[in-house]
């Protein structure tokens, strides 16, 4: 793209305008392939704070192989349902920026869906322009060659004839498309998204100590992200080992420029098996992975555990950094050196205690994340609130509509507040030898039987965790402890964030599962329980209350 004047770029299809503030904003740049859209994409995510997404890159993830490599080996039609699924997925995200492969719009029902869930902006540019850039990417586009470019963008045509707006990207730079679009879409960058903002809260144990970087517009900035990890990466040897997930790799991980290798794991509990522990040492033995190596953990807590894991036991333990993008990852699970794996007969049965070197939360992961996995992230938050925060309880009650809509603000000081209430506790009780830390398990009894019960498939991590408050507070409620007022507040709570109330099993189903909890000692539980008077406290009960603290919950 040269440097010249654009002021005609712009053509207007509709006038509708989407709301960046809303929470359904997801933007589409379609196009012939070298149209620009995986620059213009990576602008706009800096610009908007938002992530961007190419759907080529995510189809490449998924696959294991390069494009090319797929067309090879597996034909253009299996190519095209790995771009409808990884498309359907993008229908599951919030507040993101989506480049599309070249032939996407060319299936009449992709292009319905995209109109119907999103904006589209067709990026246009001349043959000429096409080849040029194309050139500078041999063997990357395997239906692309010179002499048919003229005759494929003309088939796409129709294709590519409707969208919400058009910009030519012919004769201007990047930033150039990328600040045309803001304008077409009424956008005040300034105002809608603040730029990028830190501060750091220091974890300190007997152990270890580090920094908790916690801000906005971290990962969605190239230079911001990579400044950062550079302070990191100066006392180890060779370059960092990326462990995360398809969807995160793609959307956040891709932006580390140097990495000597990396390791993709199955999304949630699937992601948390000594199977894949083993494949994630498979790799860092092909990368040459020394005791002086970095693991960067890129995504939500299965990631996070998995890769803390493997860090813990590589050549004794070497150094992570952990990068949580989720709701539980960010406030609970990337913050006190807890990792552990699933077995067949329970969660986390198997794990260490390994404090990273350093974490590093961007805010701005959560405005993508879908419902589900944010209703999941609440349920931990409550559960600080409950605990260990009734100010912090109340804070929520007060601010839960802004929670909801995810304002940026909010969900800063909010995550903010749960980090700080999780290094108090670890700081005074690193290893669980105290009791203190113990009290972060608030609902993880109940929840984790619920999750093993169900074969880790049947209901999520955070559901299970918003049930196990409840039978908590119903026991406390029982032992005196607690009021019924503070339950109400509780369901009321739970219920207006869409979060599970009661279990979906009866206590015969969960009680051997219970029974392998790491807190029940001679047969009885050792249970977190509310207080009024303060924190939750631990205290050991009979099988028989719980039973009957459960069983009360079911109705």
């Amino acid at each position: 793209m040269h440097n010249v004047t654009a002021t005609q770029t712009v053509e207007t299809i509709k006038k509708d305008k989407p709301d960046l503030k809303g929470t359904s904003f997801r933007l589409y740049l379609g196009g012939f392939m070298a149209a620009g859209k995986t620059s213009v994409g990576s602008k706009l995510s800096e610009l908007t704070g938002l992530p961007f997404l190419d759907t080529d890159d995510l189809i490449e993830a998924m696959a294991g192989m390069s494009i090319a490599e797929i067309f090879a080996t597996c034909g253009e039609g299996h190519f095209r349902e790995l771009e409808r699924r990884v498309l359907d997925e993008t229908f599951k995200l919030k507040n993101v920026i989506v480049g599309l492969g070249g032939g996407v719009l060319v299936n009449p029902e992709n292009k319905a869906k995209i109109m119907a869930n999103g904006t589209l902006i067709m990026l246009d540019a001349a043959v000429n322009t096409i080849i040029k850039r194309a050139s500078n990417q041999p063997g990357k586009r395997p239906l692309l060659r010179e002499d048919n470019v003229a005759e494929l963008l003309n088939k796409r045509r129709d294709a590519y004839k409707d969208a919400h707006f058009r910009v030519s990207t012919d004769e201007i730079l990047v930033d150039e498309v990328a600040s045309l679009i803001v304008q077409g879409l009424g956008l005040d960058v300034a105002k809608d998204m603040p730029k990028t903002r830190c501060e750091t809260l220091q974890v300190k144990t007997k152990g270890a100590s580090y920094p908790v970087i916690v801000g906005r517009g971290v990962l969605t900035s190239d230079k911001a992200l990579n400044d950062t990890l550079e302070a990191f990466l100066g006392i180890h040897s060779g370059k960092p080992f990326i462990i995360s997930d398809p969807i995160t790799f793609t959307m956040f991980a891709r932006k580390i420029k140097e990495a000597s290798g990396f390791h993709l794991l199955p999304r949630g509990e699937e992601g948390k098996t000594l199977r894949q522990v083993s494949a994630i040492y498979e790799k860092l033995s092909q990368c040459g992975v020394d005791r002086k190596g970095l693991i960067l953990a890129v995504g939500g807590g299965c990631v996070g555990d998995a890769a803390g894991f493997a860090a813990s036991t590589w050549m004794r333990g070497i150094d992570i950094v952990h990068i949580p993008t989720t709701l539980i990852a960010q406030v609970d699970s990337s913050i006190g050196g807890k990792t552990a794996v699933n077995l067949p007969e329970g969660k986390n049965l198997v794990g260490t205690f390994h404090q990273p070197r350093c974490v590093i939360v961007d805010v701005n992961c959560l405005l993508s994340l879908p419902d589900e996995e944010f209703r999941q992230g609440m349920a931990e938050v409550i559960k600080y609130g409950l605990g260990e925060d009734r100010e912090f309880f109340r804070w929520l009650s007060d601010n839960r509509r802004s929670i909801l809509e995810r304002d940026p603000d909010t969900l800063l000081e909010m995550v903010k507040r749960c980090i700080e209430l999780k290094a108090s506790i670890v700081e005074e009780d690193e290893k669980e030898t105290s009791g203190a830390r113990t009290r972060l398990n608030l609902g993880h009894t109940v929840a984790h039987g619920l999750e093993a019960s169900s074969g880790y498939s049947e209901i999520k991590h955070g559901d299970a965790v918003a049930i196990g408050l409840v039978v908590a507070a119903r026991m406390a409620v029982m032992l005196n402890l607690c009021r019924d007022e503070t339950l109400a507040e509780l369901l009321e709570l739970l219920e207006f964030f869409g979060l599970p109330v009661r279990p979906d099993r009866p206590f015969d189903e969960v009680v051997a599962y219970l029974m392998k909890d790491k807190k029940f000692v001679g047969g009885r539980p050792t249970m977190v329980l509310p207080t009024e008077g303060g924190k939750c406290k631990v205290l050991q009960t009979s099988l028989e209350l719980l039973g009957d603290a459960y069983r009360a919950t079911t109705r």
